[in-house]
């Protein structure tokens, strides 16, 4: 077995958001050969306040099992920076024989300034946006000039902002926000702007653990076809439709309660996204 010694190899880079102009250091590790290929068998964050762990990896695009090279992670890193998240992303590569675990170092950006209690929203501006048109970003964010408004409020909208992206196959859509707050007006004016990324289509659907009969069955009621446009709302659908009553029917035959998990995992080049259903 070859032991690696833990990489930290660094490369500066320096980014320019819009919005708001903020220069950061990017730590990357070129040394490590573009051709020598190793497999991802865990990802690492340190440094999270906020954020989910689980949140930063599927920003990342980094999947265990994958085979990665120092491009890939340099991908997954500048993606990460792009987030808006993050002041600064290091990463180390700590490597056993083919084996390999990324560690990413981050510092989560200060929160956007709060609105006081009392306050109303303002103006809202969308920016870098074509996939939607203002008009159905805004009834995605649903919070109209005059809402009393909060941190919490403005996150929720934003969230239902990004899942209307992904519902477009947008899986990937980045929101950066600017706050100016009207202090003698009581309002709080936003500018918010997107980073639409790649649309991703369906790639291939796979189920696994349970008899080949019922493959099929699960299959044939799977109606997002291959290369359709991937709409990340119709695995909650087809998750509350289909998979739970099927579970609850495996129970009844067997009498044994079979968990599953749904997961994904987006092809960067393809620009697909395959869909694995797996019961335990």
């Amino acid at each position: 077995m070859r032991i690696a010694t833990p990489k930290n190899l660094r490369r500066p880079n320096l980014i320019r958001f819009a919005a708001v102009t903020v220069f950061v250091l990017i730590a990357f590790a070129p040394k490590c050969s573009a051709q020598e290929k190793t497999t991802l068998r865990r990802v690492e964050i340190v440094g999270l306040q906020k954020l989910s762990p689980d949140q930063v990896i599927a920003t990342s695009g980094l999947k265990v099992g994958d085979l990665i090279d120092a491009r890939t992670i340099d991908a997954a890193a500048d993606k990460l920076m792009r987030s808006g998240w993050f002041t600064s992303v290091n990463y180390r590569v700590n490597t056993a024989d083919i084996d390999s675990t990324v560690v990413f170092e981050v510092a989560e950006k200060a929160a956007p300034p709060t609105a006081s209690p009392g306050d109303a929203l303002g103006e809202v501006v969308w920016g870098g946006n074509v996939a939607l048109s203002n008009q159905e970003l805004a009834s995605a964010f649903a919070l109209r000039a005059g809402d009393s408004v909060s941190r919490a409020k403005t996150d929720q909208a934003l969230d239902a902002v990004r899942k209307a992206y992904a519902h477009k196959g947008y899986i990937n859509a980045q929101i950066t926000e600017s706050t100016m707050r009207d202090a003698a007006n009581r309002r709080v004016n936003y500018q918010f702007t997107v980073r639409e990324g790649q649309q991703y289509r369906m790639g291939a659907l796979t189920v696994t653990g349970v008899s080949p009969a019922d493959v099929r069955q699960l299959k044939s009621k799977w109606t997002l076809a291959p290369n359709a446009v991937f709409d990340d709302s119709y695995l909650d659908q087809f998750r509350s439709n289909v998979i739970r009553p099927f579970v609850s029917s495996l129970a009844q035959r067997t009498g044994l309660r079979s968990k599953f998990e749904v997961s994904t995992k987006p092809n960067m080049q393809k620009q697909t996204v395959d869909v694995i259903i797996t019961f335990k």
